[in-house]
């Protein structure tokens, strides 16, 4: 599997301006954001959302989630890692594999 990409925290300035910009590229959550931004207070819905926009403002990584839940609903998860609360690594089988921590 080609290396993982990571979401860059930089990669979306937290404004409203920015986030909505960000959001283009998945219209249904921009959508929910426009919604959440009328009937909430602006802080609160800026740190809500700025995840969301950072992950669409990281180069490739939507594509990457994207191929990732294509290849699940095919049934091929070769080569895929799955980590749960601590970073511990699985395969598909929930069976523990030995590969390089995460780091943030």
């Amino acid at each position: 599997m080609d290396r993982e990409i990571e979401v860059d925290r930089d990669a979306c300035e937290r404004t409203p301006d920015a986030i909505r910009t960000a959001l283009q590229r998945r219209p249904e959550w921009l959508q929910y954001f426009e919604q959440d931004w009328l009937g909430a207070a602006a802080d609160r819905v800026v740190d809500k959302w700025f995840p969301f926009a950072c992950a669409c403002a990281t180069p490739g990584y939507l594509d990457q989630v994207e191929q990732m839940a294509e290849r699940l609903a095919e049934g091929d998860t070769e080569g895929m890692v799955f980590r749960d609360a601590e970073g511990n690594a699985y395969d598909a089988e929930n069976h523990p594999i030995d590969v390089a921590p995460v780091t943030v």
